[in-house]
């Protein structure tokens, strides 16, 4: 598929926003404060991606004559979950493991993305920005993975506000 790089920014930053709203839509929704917190900062953390997105579509436009077309092979894939995150956080009853699945879909779609994206890059100091975020996303899934086992480990305990007390029990950080 072939975009501009106009069109990969909006893209990028619109899926930054469907995920931020994707983990304060988590973060309702279950009862542990230990894993609102988390998400949230998953939350904030994605916001932080959208400025910097934003910030590098504003130098490449000042930078940039006529745009020009870069092939993208995740952009479809990519496209595809900001649909399924955008549909997902505006049912009313969505469920934690629904949102969790495509969540961490999208995390790893990021990746990929900001990884391709890195290779076109004009410069060594974007390439390292967009490999950054490439890695930010990545730790994210990892995040989201973990939380996602729990969830289907312990699906009783888990949705408890005892999970709280458990975790503190026995010490256990993550």
């Amino acid at each position: 598929m072939e975009v501009t790089d106009r069109e990969v920014f909006e893209i990028a930053v619109n899926a930054e926003i469907k995920a931020k709203e994707a983990y304060e839509k988590l973060a309702s929704l279950t009862k542990s404060d230990i894993i609102r917190d988390e998400l949230l900062f998953l939350a904030k953390e994605e916001d932080k991606h959208r400025e910097v997105i934003e910030k590098m579509a504003e130098r490449f436009q000042s930078e940039e004559g006529t745009p020009r077309k870069i092939n993208v092979n995740t952009m479809g894939e990519f496209k595809v979950i900001a649909e399924k995150m955008a549909e997902v956080i505006k049912k009313p009853d969505v469920n934690l493991d629904e949102i969790y699945e495509i969540a961490m879909e999208a995390e790893k779609v990021s990746e990929k993305l900001y990884r391709e994206l890195a290779s076109y890059a004009a410069n060594e100091k974007t390439r390292t920005i967009l490999e950054m975020l490439a890695d930010m996303e990545a730790n994210h899934y990892t995040i989201l993975r973990k939380q996602y086992d729990y969830i289907m480990r312990y699906p009783e305990l888990y949705k408890e506000e005892f999970y709280d007390q458990l975790i503190k029990d026995i010490n256990f950080n993550f």
